[in-house]
């Protein structure tokens, strides 16, 4: 339902509020709009109006490495793949204020819930840079708690939040959950899903398992060493997915023995930083390419390796477990919106994956 709110009767919120939660990223910028940056230490009245908030995935450390050396493309990192807004209010009307940033931009679709119950999404094309959504509370003159779902394929700054001005920012009640990571490429990124973050595998598997997502993963990224060392930021972590190895195989320099190397220095990593947190690595799902554009060897040989690896340190740990991505994935998961796509899971598909993995790690 859309508010007829009057500009009159809204007032601005402090986007740096301890009342407010920003799920599923550690790296929360709050900055000035020319994005120069802002003390939050010293922040009044006259500050907290003129700051917006925007969120990268990965640490700028990480963000700053040669592709060579993350394996993935920078740019594509920074979206707001699995990244919320979290709050509380007795307001009855409501309005949020986004601005697209540079970077990747495939549109924006973000998804409302109230008291954990989706109400509508949102769509905007990619050549809006500045916009707003309103809306009214389901339930009036009462308290809800609202979760605003950041798009997959797009990197909004949220500009303002506006609340009538006779409410409130509440306290959450909620706890906040323990994290599940995925690390992977295109495929967990969310291609396939439209801009739409809830509507990806791994935020219908963290649903599913309650638990908070941390989408780490990058479109076109291959395995990542350096986002697994990245863990050492990050605590509470019950799940981590790694679903890699199609990019290695099919790039231009693959080479299955440098593969092979870096799986096995992500695993370590992961292992040493988190070694009670529950690892599962999957196997490069179904696809309708028979042959690399660059190699020789089948993809099965990219799965054996995984394969091999986790068997490896299943000897020293029993938290890591192995997933055959082929096998519980066919051409049923695959894009019908775009049947040239050979890989890419639909949204059915995405969702068809994300309850066959909920019923393998429940």
């Amino acid at each position: 339902m859309v508010s007829n709110a009057s500009e009159g009767k809204l007032k601005t919120v402090n986007l740096a509020s301890d009342k407010i939660r920003y799920l599923g990223t550690n790296y929360v910028y709050h900055t000035s709009p020319d994005n120069k940056s802002l003390d939050n230490n010293i922040l009044d009245n006259s500050t907290f109006a003129h700051k917006q908030v925007s969120f990268t995935r990965h640490s700028q450390a990480v963000l700053a490495l040669p592709k060579k050396s993350s394996n993935f493309n920078s740019d594509k990192a920074q979206t707001n793949a699995g990244i919320a807004m979290n709050f509380a209010t007795d307001s009855n009307a409501l309005e949020l204020s986004f601005t697209a940033l540079p970077k990747i931009n495939r549109g924006a679709d973000i998804a409302l819930y109230e008291n954990n119950q989706f109400i509508k999404n949102f769509k905007f094309n990619n050549k809006k840079k500045n916009f707003s959504i309103t809306f009214e509370s389901q339930q009036q003159n009462a308290i809800s708690e609202y979760k605003i779902v950041l798009p997959s394929l797009a990197n909004l700054a949220i500009r303002s939040l506006r609340i009538e001005a006779n409410s409130r920012l509440t306290e959450l009640t909620t706890k906040r959950k323990a994290k599940y990571i995925a690390l992977g490429d295109s495929i967990s990124h969310g291609v396939g899903q439209g801009s739409a973050s809830y509507l990806t595998y791994p935020y219908l598997l963290a649903d599913g398992l309650n638990l908070e997502l941390f989408n780490l993963a990058v479109g076109g990224a291959q395995v990542s060493p350096p986002t697994a060392e990245m863990l050492t930021d990050f605590d509470d972590i019950d799940l981590i997915t790694v679903l890699v190895g199609y990019n290695d195989w099919n790039a231009p320099n693959a080479d299955i023995k440098v593969f092979k190397r870096k799986y096995n220095t992500m695993l370590d990593s992961l292992l040493a930083l988190h070694p009670e947190s529950k690892i599962y690595c999957i196997t490069p799902l179904f696809t309708k390419r028979n042959k690399s554009k660059n190699s020789d060897l089948p993809i099965q040989a990219y799965r054996n390796v995984i394969i091999a690896l986790v068997h490896e340190k299943q000897k020293n740990s029993n938290k890591i477990s192995l997933i055959h991505g082929d096998k519980i994935s066919s051409v049923d998961n695959l894009r019908a919106d775009k049947p040239s796509d050979p890989v890419h899971l639909g949204i059915p598909g995405a969702k068809l994956f994300a309850q066959q993995l909920i019923s393998i790690i429940k």
